[in-house]
This record gives structure tokens, C-alpha cells and sequence, in this order.
């Protein structure tokens, strides 16, 4: 008989109101929990075990392929920096075939040798633009005054500066752009 009145106590409209009651008497504490003044608690995570280093993503093993235009500007900078700082092998790097360019690069190298320096006040790539022919481009460019010292110091040229356009004849060697040849033209 105990087991019925059970049975009758949670059937029907009973039960629901006991569900009602369970669910209400469970909800209240959460709810009490979520306004506490207690910072939250932070989940604490594991600490990894694995042997291997985590990898950091990396640019691109083939950087962006340079542009003419790019390497023209380029190869200018490093003409400025061989002549001010009398270090020509990164000037010689971008056009090892080029003739002009080594005739240049052993003039600067040759100063230098000697005790002396070049003062090139500015080198300013104007506007690189194709040309006609296979890559060729013309190079518009103003240089400042330019002076050659001596081991002393004592000038020994001076260069007035000034506008200057110059055909620059490129080639690809293994993907890298280098100079093959320049001629001075009429600005």
C-alpha cells in the first residue's frame, strides 16, 4: 500500500508541481552564485607536456618578387652609399657584368684606397619608366653636388649636380634582377 500513495503522490498534476519545485530549488543557488562580489574564476588550462615547440607562422619562403622599377631605386641607393661610404660591394652585387658599373665601382674604389672619400650630398630617383626594348628602362634622377677629397681632405674635383637620365639595361639572372649595362642620354 506504501508504494501507491507514492505512486498517486507524484502522478498527474503532483508531479509536475513537484518538477517545478525540484527544478526552482536547484536554479536558485545558481542564480544566488552568479551575483556574488567574488572576482569569476578563471579556468586555469594545462599546461602542455609535449616535447616539440609550438611553430609560429612565417612569411613566405619566396618573398614577393621585386619590381624594375624597385631594383632600379635599389641599385641607385647603393650607388649613394658606395660613394659616401666608399664600400662598393653591394653596388658590384647588382650589376656584376656590367661594365659602366665597374668602371664606377673601381673609380670609388680607388679614392677610397688612397685615403680619400667621395661626398655625394644626394641621389634623387626622379621617375623610373619602361623604354623601348627588352628590359630596358629609363632612369630620370638629380644628383647634388658631388666633391672628391684627398687623404687630407682637400677637394680634388667638384661636381656641380644635376638632372640626369639614364637608359638602364637589366637582366634576370636565377629570378633576382642585376644590371647588365647603363647609357647616359640627353635629359
Amino acid at each position: 500500500m506504501g508504494s501507491f500513495s507514492v505512486l498517486t503522490l507524484f502522478s498527474g498534476r503532483h508531479l509536475m508541481h513537484v518538477r517545478r519545485l525540484l527544478a526552482l530549488s536547484l536554479a536558485v543557488p545558481l542564480l544566488l552564485a552568479g551575483c556574488s562580489d567574488e572576482p569569476k574564476p578563471t579556468p586555469k588550462m594545462p599546461e602542455s607536456t609535449s616535447s616539440s615547440p609550438t611553430t609560429e607562422p612565417t612569411e613566405a619562403e619566396t618573398p614577393e618578387a621585386e619590381s624594375p622599377e624597385d631594383f632600379i631605386r635599389r641599385w641607385q641607393a647603393a650607388a649613394l652609399s658606395a660613394q659616401n661610404q666608399g664600400d662598393t660591394s653591394e653596388y658590384r652585387a647588382l650589376g656584376p657584368r656590367c661594365k659602366p658599373c665597374s668602371d664606377f665601382a673601381d673609380q670609388v674604389d680607388r679614392i677610397y684606397d688612397e685615403g680619400g672619400s667621395v661626398v655625394l650630398t644626394s641621389l634623387d630617383v626622379i621617375s623610373v619608366a619602361p623604354a623601348p626594348g627588352a628590359e630596358q628602362f629609363r632612369l630620370t634622377r638629380v644628383l647634388g653636388k658631388t666633391k672628391v677629397l684627398d687623404s687630407q681632405g682637400e677637394q680634388q674635383q667638384a661636381f656641380a649636380g644635376g638632372r640626369e637620365v639614364l637608359n638602364v639595361f637589366l637582366e634576370q639572372v636565377r629570378g633576382k634582377w642585376r644590371v647588365q649595362n647603363f647609357l647616359r642620354t640627353k635629359a
